[in-house]
């Protein structure tokens, strides 16, 4: 059997030595096959990187399906208003509007400066200053998607779970508050970028000292990026949907009583308390159909969002810490998923939204009647405390049956 490690004789590596010329020939022919097909396999070369062609092809449809997805759903938003004649947006739709904002922002600077230095590597055409600033920009939508995710779902677990809390502050200012913190937090977190690379030897690079703090920034900017918000998310929305849960047992307790009811005999006297019950009923089925699509579409957005990050950040955090462990073609191939973030949420939002979609196409005339606002206040102010009313009874409610 052939020797496939070197031997060490006296403090030296020496090679083995060379089998004789007729070793191969005087072998059975079923082993000699074996060995060269074995051969063969070793000396095979490992799987291609993609092409210079494939990866500026891959950077420009993220780019244009993100920049189309998301003025789409725009769009979208403000057409609906304007068609129902809301003066403001609503509380969810202001935070997917600042998505919007973070996604085409990471089409605009995250993806095209890699596009851009992906076409001219090994030289960055550009200064020091330069690099340092374009570095410190590429991250930024990064951390604030993350952070907008965790923004919407403590919105809400604030407008379900805390109605009384909700009802004391403007439905307004807290989405805006929750907004600017996630962007101010993902300016700060991204300024250690500023102080980690710089142009040296005509290229844009990183100036790590030493191993280890390569290692541990790579862990941490992975955790605060992707696992931690994903974390807190997925709590925020574990006890949302136990909210939700409660009160559509409430809502269902209450239409079939509404059913018991109808099958009573009643004077004209109480006719109109059953109007009234009805009427509270409805309300309450339309709040909870509202409710449970809205936490639908958030919570598939937050799951996407861990899903197609994650290969990402996992396989930076290996290729970090154990360097050979990966292929780093396969790394390659295995890191362009988490560009599919920025494209997949306009869509995503499209799917529970057919509606609205449909509504806001210029070419369809609507049938719908439409919302008239009330003088000195529009169709959005005069829901907006109904809905909260609504919520903090059916929670109550939820809370007493317990």
């Amino acid at each position: 059997m052939l020797m496939m490690s070197n031997k060490k004789w006296s403090g030296r590596i020496v090679d083995p030595p060379a089998p004789p010329h007729d070793f191969f020939s005087n072998m059975p022919a079923d082993i000699r096959e074996m060995l060269e097909l074995q051969e063969n396999i070793t000396d095979s070369q490992p799987m291609d990187p993609p092409s210079l062609e494939i990866m500026m092809l891959h950077h420009l449809m993220i780019i244009l399906v993100t920049l189309f997805g998301n003025t789409l759903l725009i769009y979208v938003i403000y057409k609906n208003n304007a068609v129902l004649r809301r003066k403001r947006v609503t509380p969810v739709q202001m935070l997917m509007l600042h998505m919007c904002a973070a996604d085409i922002l990471f089409a605009l600077i995250s993806v095209g400066p890699t596009m851009a230095i992906t076409a001219t590597v090994p030289f960055f055409y550009g200064p020091n200053l330069l690099c340092k600033l374009t570095k410190f920009l590429q991250v930024i939508p990064m951390y604030a998607s993350s952070f907008l995710l965790v923004a919407i779902s403590a919105d809400r677990y604030q407008a379900i779970c805390r109605p009384l809390a909700s009802m004391k502050s403007s439905i307004y200012n807290r989405p805006a508050l929750y907004s600017g913190i996630a962007w101010t937090a993902a300016i700060l977190f991204s300024t250690p970028q500023l102080y980690l690379f710089e142009k040296r030897n005509g290229d844009c690079s990183e100036n790590y000292t030493t191993a280890l703090q390569y290692q541990l920034y790579v862990c941490l900017f992975n955790s605060v990026v992707w696992l931690l918000p994903s974390a807190i998310a997925g709590w925020l929305y574990l006890c949302v949907c136990k909210a939700v849960w409660k009160s559509t047992s409430f809502s269902s307790s209450l239409r079939n009583n509404m059913k018991k009811m109808e099958h009573m005999k009643l004077t004209e006297k109480n006719g109109g308390m059953q109007a009234h019950h009805k009427g509270a009923t409805m309300q309450c089925v339309e709040l909870d159909r509202r409710r449970v699509q809205t936490v639908k579409l958030t919570l598939t957005i937050v799951a996407a969002n861990f899903v197609l990050w994650a290969p990402f950040c996992i396989t930076s955090v290996i290729d970090a810490v154990w360097p050979t462990a990966i292929n780093s073609t396969f790394a390659t191939y295995i890191m362009f998923f988490g560009n599919l973030n920025s494209c997949m949420n306009p869509w995503l939002w499209f799917h529970f939204n057919r509606k609205q979609l449909k509504r806001a196409c210029p070419c369809r005339k609507s049938s719908e009647p439409l919302i008239q606002s009330r003088p000195g206040g529009g169709a959005e102010e005069d829901h907006a405390p109904t809905e909260f009313t609504m919520e903090m009874a059916v929670n109550s409610e939820s809370n007493r049956s317990d």
